[in-house]
């Protein structure tokens, strides 16, 4: 009985002091719980507000470029951007007529004429050569994007004179002049125009009206107008200028007009090349070595 008793005891008392220390215990780690989320609860709203704050910032700041993004989709083109496309636009709108898109054979004109400009000091320029089956368009040069040159040149034009390969580069190189002196953006460009770039169309549509009144001078300058004598004079003398240190292209260009003339003269169906480019007979003569008098 004693010994139940003892056992009995001792088992309260270990039970009771194990009780006692559990309670203790128990209520510091409830008391260092609850500190912890009272501390833990600031800090969350604290981090939540910090970061609700970020993410407004970064979606205003989203929104801004998203706008500034969408803005640019409705801006016309830079200058030389908007020339480039307007003179595809009007290649593709004239196709039917200028005859470009034809299967023809490959006269090796890129090689040929990018070699004439690199002998003139001309590295690194980007053109286009767009060969056309059509009689009535003998040539012409249009302004593309990013400094490159657009030259258009008719087959039967070449076939009717026999151009060779030189002859042909040498009268792109005509065209490749004018266009640096700028003689095909002057005739066609409009005071619409010039104010037209890099402005924005948003919240509208874009002025097409301003475009097809360019596309109409296109026609005008190479059907029509083409190029005055004081601006065939002035190519003529900067081909003198640039041929001259090689006397083997100079006689070339020098008997390529010549040819010219007599065709121009004889063969009514080219009647209206002197009107576009004045003319053959003269480039001749502004060539020529002045009379001696003796």
């Amino acid at each position: 009985m004693i010994t139940i008793f003892k056992v009995t005891l001792a088992s309260i008392s270990l039970i009771l002091g194990t009780a006692y220390g559990s309670s203790k215990l128990q209520e510091e780690k409830e008391l260092e719980l609850v500190n912890f989320k009272s501390v833990k609860k600031v800090l969350q709203k604290d981090g939540l507000s910090e970061s609700v704050k970020l993410k407004e910032k970064k979606v205003q700041a989203m929104k801004k470029e998203q706008g500034v993004v969408e803005k640019s989709r409705y801006t016309y083109p830079t200058q030389d951007e908007l020339w480039g496309f307007i003179s595809e636009y009007w290649l593709v709108k004239n196709a039917q007529l200028l005859q470009w898109d034809f299967q023809k054979p490959d006269y090796g004109l890129e090689k040929s004429f990018s070699s004439v400009l690199e002998g003139m000091g001309f590295y690194q320029k980007k053109f286009k050569i767009l060969l056309l089956n059509n009689p009535s368009i003998v040539r012409a040069g249009l302004p593309g994007s990013e400094g490159e040159v657009i030259l258009l040149i008719s087959v039967p034009f070449i076939r009717s004179l026999d151009l060779s390969k030189l002859e042909i580069s040498l009268l792109l190189l005509e065209d490749f002049f004018r266009l640096e002196q700028g003689y095909f953006k002057t005739a066609v460009e409009t005071e619409k125009l010039k104010n037209l770039s890099g402005t924005s169309f948003h919240g509208s549509k874009p002025d097409m009206a301003l475009i097809q009144e360019v596309l109409k001078k296109y026609d005008n300058q190479v059907n029509e107008k083409g190029f005055t004598f004081q601006q065939q004079f002035e190519v003529t003398k900067k081909m003198d200028n640039f041929l001259k240190s090689n006397p083997e292209l100079w006689n070339v260009y020098f008997r390529l007009l010549g040819k010219i003339d007599r065709m121009v003269k004889t063969n009514h169906q080219y009647k209206d090349y002197v009107r576009l480019y004045p003319s053959p007979e003269m480039q001749v003569k502004w060539l020529s070595p002045p009379d001696k008098v003796l």
